[in-house]
Parts: C-alpha cells; sequence; structure tokens
C-alpha cells in the first residue's frame, strides 16, 4: 500500500469508546477547538484518533481493555479523511467479542497495511502527540531520529575541511569513524608495546656488549702477562748462551761420533739410535685437541653465570614503582609477582644452562686429562723400553770405545740445548705458560668474536614505530576534525526555532563520540519546563518528526488552557486543540471548516 504524506480529519464517529457509548459524530476542520470541563471526553477523542491508526492510545499505553466503555462493550470507530491529492478515505477500527477488525475505504486490512500507510507507531504518535516523542520514547526516540536523520556523504565532509586535512582522509574508509579511531589506536599502543620491548632489547644487548668487552679486556690482560713471562723465561733460558755454536758443535759431535762409531764396536750406532730415540720421546709435549672446545664452553659458561648475576641482581631491585629490567615499564603492586616469576624462571633457566654446560666442560676436561694420561702412558712405555734396549746395548759392550765420550758429550749438549740456564722447574713452568697462553688465545679468539658481532639496529626499528605513532597521532586528529564537521552536517538536520536536541557529543581530543540524548528549550533543561513551555516544545520536535520523514499529519495540543500561544512555531499541517473550560459541555468546534473542492482543485 502507498504511503500517506498528508491528510487531515474530516470527521469521526465513535460508540463504545471510552464515555462514548452511543455513536457519536465529531466534524474537523483546520484548526479545531475542542472545550468542554473535565472527564468530558476531549482526551478521548484524541485516543481515538490514536487508535484508530495504531491501535494503541494517546500515549501509546498497552492494555486496550480500559479503552472499552463500561455499557456498550463493543468498540467502532470511524475516521474520515483526505490525504495530499484531496482523495477522501474513511478508516474503521472496530471489536466485538475480542476480535478486531479494521476497514479501509470498506476493504479489511491488517495493522501491518496501517504501519505501511501512516508509518510505524512511534513515528505517527510522534507527530500526533507533541509530549510522545520526549516523554514516552526515551532512547528509543533516539534511535528513531537517527533513523530518519539524514545520510551525509563522505564528500560532503572532506568539503568542509581544509585542504591539508582533506588531502589526509580522501583515501581513508570513514564508513564507522569510531571504528576507524579505535582501530587506529589499538595500533599505535601495539606500537609503544614494540617500543617498549625493542628498547628492553636493546639494553639488553649493550649489557652484553659491555660483559663481552669486559671478558675481551681480561683475557687480553692475561694473555700480555703469559707472553711477558715466557719472553721472561725464554731470556733466561738461553742468556750468556751461544745456541748457534751449540748446534754447530752438537753436529760435530754427532759427525765424529758416527765416524768413531764405524770405526769402533758395532753396537755403537745401534746405541747412538736408541740414544737419539730416547732424547726425542722424552722432549715429546702433549698437544691437546680439546684447547677450543674448553675455550668456549669456558666461555659460555662465563656468560650463564653474568647471566644468573643480573637477574639475582635485578629481582632484589624489583619493587613497585621501579622500571622493569626488561622492558622499562613501572612495576605496580599487581605485575610485581608476574615480574619476580618471570625473572625466578630465568635465573633457574640460567642455573640449569650452567649445569648443562659444565657437565659438558667436566667431560671435555675429563676427555683431556685421560687423552694427557694415555699420551704420559705411552710415553712412559716407551722411555722405559728404549732404557731397556739402552742398558742391554750398553752392557754388550764390555770395552770402553771413543764413542762413549762423545756420546756423554752429545747427551750433555742435548741437554743443554733443551733446558738451557733453566732449572728443571723453570722449564716446567715455561712449558706450562705456552700451554696456557695457547688457550688463553683460543679464548680471547672467541670473546672477540662474540663482541665484535654486529647488533640489531634497534634504534633504527625505535625511530621506525616513533615516526609511525607520529603519523598514526596526526591522522587520528584529522579524523577527529572530520568527525566534528560531519556531526556539525547532521545536527543541521535537528535545526528548530528554540528547542536543541543532542543525539552525541564529540570528544574535540580524541574524535570519539560520546552518545548522549538531551533536550533543552531556550536554553533550560526539558525536566525544569512548565507544562506550557513542554507544550511548545514539543510542538518544534513534531514539526521536526514531519520534516524528517515526509510525513505531515494532525497535531493534537491537548491542555490549551495552559499555552498563551504558539509563537515559536508555525504547524504546516492540521491543529486540533483541547482546551479545559470548567463545567461546560463537550463542543467540538472547527474554527476554519476543511474546503474539500479546495484541496482537490489544488
Amino acid at each position: 500500500m502507498e504511503k500517506i504524506q498528508s491528510f487531515q480529519i474530516t470527521d469521526m464517529t465513535i460508540a463504545g469508546f471510552k464515555s462514548y457509548v452511543e455513536p457519536t459524530n465529531l466534524v474537523f476542520g483546520n484548526p479545531t477547538v475542542i472545550t468542554g470541563g473535565n472527564g468530558r471526553g476531549k482526551t478521548s477523542i484524541a485516543d481515538a484518533i490514536a487508535f484508530v491508526v495504531t491501535g494503541l492510545p494517546f500515549f501509546g499505553e498497552r492494555g486496550i481493555d480500559r479503552l472499552h466503555n463500561e455499557v456498550q462493550p463493543d468498540v467502532s470507530i470511524t475516521m474520515s479523511f483526505v490525504d495530499e491529492t484531496g482523495t477522501a478515505h474513511v478508516l474503521t477500527r472496530t471489536r466485538h467479542k475480542n476480535r478486531m477488525t479494521i476497514l479501509y475505504d470498506s476493504c479489511e486490512i491488517r495493522q501491518m497495511d496501517l504501519t505501511e500507510l501512516f508509518g510505524e507507531k512511534d513515528v505517527f504518535l510522534s507527530i500526533f502527540n507533541p509530549l510522545y516523542f520526549i516523554e514516552e520514547l526515551g532512547e528509543d526516540g533516539k534511535n528513531l531520529l537517527e533513523r530518519h536523520l539524514p545520510l551525509i556523504s563522505h564528500e560532503a565532509v572532506l568539503a568542509q575541511l581544509s585542504d591539508a586535512t582533506r588531502a589526509a582522509l580522501e583515501h581513508e574508509q570513514l564508513l564507522s569513524p569510531d571504528t576507524y579511531l579505535k582501530k587506529k589506536r589499538a595500533d599505535i599502543r601495539e606500537l609503544e608495546e614494540t617500543i617498549i620491548y625493542l628498547q628492553g632489547q636493546k639494553d639488553l644487548a649493550d649489557s652484553q656488549a659491555q660483559d663481552w668487552s669486559r671478558t675481551v679486556e681480561g683475557l687480553s690482560a692475561r694473555r700480555d702477562t703469559l707472553i711477558r713471562t715466557v719472553e721472561s723465561l725464554e731470556a733466561k733460558r738461553f742468556g750468556g748462551l751461544d745456541a748457534k755454536a751449540m748446534e754447530q758443535r752438537l753436529v760435530e759431535l754427532s759427525a765424529r761420533y758416527d765416524e768413531a762409531a764405524r770405526d769402533g764396536s758395532p753396537l755403537d750406532a745401534e746405541i747412538l739410535e736408541v740414544e737419539r730415540k730416547l732424547a726425542a720421546r722424552r722432549a715429546e709435549q702433549y698437544q691437546s685437541p680439546y684447547t677450543q672446545a674448553v675455550a668456549e664452553a669456558n666461555a659460555r659458561l662465563a656468560e650463564l653465570a653474568e647471566r644468573f648475576n643480573r637477574d639475582k641482581q635485578a629481582f632484589h631491585a624489583c619493587v613497585p614503582g621501579a622500571p622493569c629490567p626488561t622492558c622499562r615499564r613501572l612495576i605496580t603492586e599487581e605485575a610485581l609477582p608476574e615480574i619476580r616469576a618471570a625473572l625466578e624462571q630465568s635465573s633457574k633457566a640460567a642455573i640449569a644452562a650452567g649445569q648443562e654446560q659444565r657437565a659438558q666442560l667436566n667431560e671435555l676436561t675429563e676427555n683431556d686429562a685421560k687423552a694427557r694420561a694415555v699420551f704420559e702412558q705411552f710415553q712412559a712405555d716407551d722411555v722405559a723400553k728404549l732404557e731397556g734396549q739402552l742398558a742391554g746395548l750398553r752392557a754388550q759392550k764390555t770395552e770402553d770405545s771413543p764413542a762413549d765420550d762423545l756420546r756423554s758429550q752429545i747427551q750433555q749438549l742435548t741437554s743443554d740445548l733443551e733446558y738451557g740456564n733453566l732449572s728443571e722447574a723453570e722449564y716446567a713452568q715455561l712449558k706450562e705458560c705456552r700451554e696456557e697462553l695457547r688457550e688463553c688465545v683460543a679464548d680471547l679468539k672467541a670473546a672477540q668474536a662474540a663482541a665484535e658481532q654486529r647488533p640489531e639496529d634497534f634504534d633504527g626499528k625505535i625511530k621506525a614505530a616513533q615516526d609511525k605513532i607520529t603519523a598514526l597521532k596526526k591522522l587520528i586528529a584529522d579524523v577527529a576534525i572530520y568527525v566534528s564537521e560531519r556531526a556539525k552536517l547532521t545536527f543541521s538536520a535537528l535545526k528548530m526555532n528554540r528547542v536543541e536536541i543532542s543525539l552525541y557529543d564529540v570528544v574535540k581530543s580524541t574524535g570519539e563520540r560520546k552518545d548522549v540524548f538531551k533536550f533543552t528549550y531556550g536554553g533550560r533543561r526539558y525536566d525544569r519546563l512548565s507544562l506550557s513551555e513542554k507544550i511548545r516544545a514539543g510542538m518544534e520536535v513534531s514539526e521536526l518528526m514531519k520534516r524528517l520523514t515526509g510525513r505531515n499529519y494532525p497535531v493534537f495540543v491537548d491542555n490549551m488552557e495552559s499555552v498563551d500561544d504558539l509563537n515559536n512555531v508555525r504547524p504546516t499541517g492540521q491543529v486540533i486543540m483541547a482546551k479545559c473550560v470548567s463545567g461546560a459541555p463537550l463542543a467540538v468546534r472547527p474554527v476554519r471548516p476543511i474546503n474539500l473542492a479546495q484541496r482537490q482543485a489544488a
């Protein structure tokens, strides 16, 4: 059914409705004045008009039984009206034995058909009853307004903005600015948390770099000390000795010994060979295959120990109000147990890793000791075997020969070349320092590699996140301006003479929309107005609903005796005014009759 955009009531017949027992015919004009004393049926006429259209009374209350006349149980209301084209229509609503019947131009229809004709009940009653929208609908009234407010296009809002703001927002999807702003603020919070995390990682990397730097310094100092000790012992070893002359002398003695051996006992050459093997085997030094692995294990163990000490210090430093040692946020009472638990867990992990690393180091050390013991055992066995061979050969030789003296000299010169001026203890110290120096150099190399490892560009990442936050805050500020301008354009549709309605306020600092539902009349709150002021305010709201919905329906103004005038508003449709006159009978007087011929011609 087609929408009725405008209508005026010409007459109405009421029977069995409230105080109306027998059929009563009433004629209406524009305007129409209804007078009479209290209880004469003035407000019942308003209820009857609302009931025939919506099935509810003037203020929309539920409970139809109270609308029945006590004497006549059958309700019958017939309303004749003309629409915007001048076409006459008749709408009848009857109720007989709980059965409701609706006839429109003699055709039976349903309530939903009436809703299509006149709009939903809240729309009709908000126009017909000036007090209905403000006093009855509440939050539903806000939703009703929002459904009928005109949509403001994105382009229309952009046209009100500055060139810079327009350029920033013209490609943004702002169908729901509130959702858009929440998303951007969530992005900012995520970036801020990222910055906190990166700062903590940067501090941790700086601390680790300082630890490795101190380790390098300590190992460098130890290396230099060992080098000086080795150089000092080496200098003493050959101080005042001509090593080259001694080596040349050894070559000469060996040649003479070979010659004597050829001329002497056939055992001499064999004895000399055994002596050389014996001297060479004795001079062999153990070369550990575990030096590099032990150095790396020691470096890792030192790192874990440093981490444990750092976590332990951080645990004791964790108090409410202090910065978190990892993320740098201030510690709260609520977060303290969680942070301490995390540090304790980290310490336990460091201890576990350290115990595992210590076990690996012990295993390496044990393997090294076993390898050394095997080497020394093999060396001792070989030396004992060679000494036995040598003793046997010498026992076979019963007479002295020149080769014996040469052999004694060669042995002494070989010992002098090996020990020089050093005592056995000093020579052992020299060997020990050389071995420790090799291990120290290996440890230093590993520590330098760790210290020189290039860290992540935390400063660059932090700067990039800060730049994104700045850009997002600028965008949020632009959207706040956008929301404010859109609100202005939206509220312009609610503009009335003395009444102001606020559905929401815009928080300028954030651009967020704060839901409100406020009415004022002449700047005063609605709940503080007199009855006459409330009626004047309601008339403006009724005209607003006409404008927003495109429906121009009659307006029924009750209690007109309390209103001096309606100069604040110019009604655009039919006005029916009820006025209490003490003791007077009911009178319905059309001030200006509705001229059907003129309406049809128009």
